[in-house]
């Protein structure tokens, strides 16, 4: 029966007459609108590559110090890695990146690839440029030497962006234009005006706290490795302090 209802529900969307959807209610009066595509597709399928790039990246570090491939004595071997890890993994954020593009029936892929590349290690190397010349100019031993900044250059230049180009391409190539299974209203259903619970401020807040919530009490530990002489060994903690985290972020995007 409810195959049945759903079969018949199908139909009347799909079809031209839209007298019929005035008796809709609840949620069925989404139906116009639901798959409707957003007005910056270049800029979200980039947060998406660059998400699920950082996302595998996060777990290949967690995994790789949870059976101690790292020296707890040297500092510097995660550091490395994860800029290993962070080029290696840049044709992740270009394959997912161009593929929902291509679902989203976006053109200009090629413009695609390259916010997709530079939306996060822009921003980061202006930061850090600014942070590292205040270390430099107080001669701090944090100060990154002028051969390391060349090197780590080389490597996004010579790996990170063709990676990221050759994902690109790959995802493009093996995606398709998504088909909706209702057809999309050609006006946009007006929204209404939502209550103060409902409202973007308020919405972030609790969309972040909720997560840091879950993670705050192994933050503290890891924010003393960072910033004073303890050494942190709790990695199979920390992995499913992880796991909890996704799970909670996921569960907050789908409510």
């Amino acid at each position: 029966i409810l195959m049945r209802v759903l079969r018949n529900d199908m139909a009347r969307y799909n079809s031209d007459d839209e007298e019929e959807d005035m008796d809709d209610l609840g949620w069925k009066v989404l139906h116009g609108d639901v798959f409707r595509f957003p007005p910056h597709k270049s800029f979200l399928c980039a947060l998406l590559g660059c998400g699920t790039q950082f996302l595998t990246l996060a777990v290949g570090i967690i995994v790789m110090a949870f059976f101690d491939l790292f020296n707890i004595h040297n500092h510097g071997s995660m550091a490395t890695a994860a800029v290993m890890l962070y080029a290696l993994t840049s044709c992740i954020s270009g394959y997912v990146s161009s593929r929902f593009f291509r679902a989203l029936d976006g053109h200009r892929w090629a413009w695609n690839i390259i916010l997709t590349s530079a939306l996060f290690s822009l921003p980061f190397f202006i930061v850090w440029s600014v942070v590292n010349s205040v270390a430099w100019y107080n001669q701090s031993t944090q100060a990154l030497p002028f051969t390391t900044i060349f090197l780590l250059m080389l490597v996004w230049l010579f790996a990170g962006f063709p990676l990221t180009v050759i994902g690109g391409i790959s995802g493009r190539n093996h995606g398709d234009v998504f088909n909706p299974p209702c057809r999309t209203k050609n006006i946009a259903r007006e929204i209404p005006v939502m209550s103060l619970l409902h409202r973007l401020p308020v919405r972030m807040l609790i969309g972040g706290f909720l997560p840091f919530s879950s993670i705050s009490v192994e933050l503290y530990y890891i924010f003393s490795t960072l910033w004073g002489r303890q050494v942190y060994t709790l990695y199979g903690i920390l992995l499913l302090v992880f796991v909890i985290l996704v799970s909670m972020t996921i569960c907050l995007s789908v409510v």
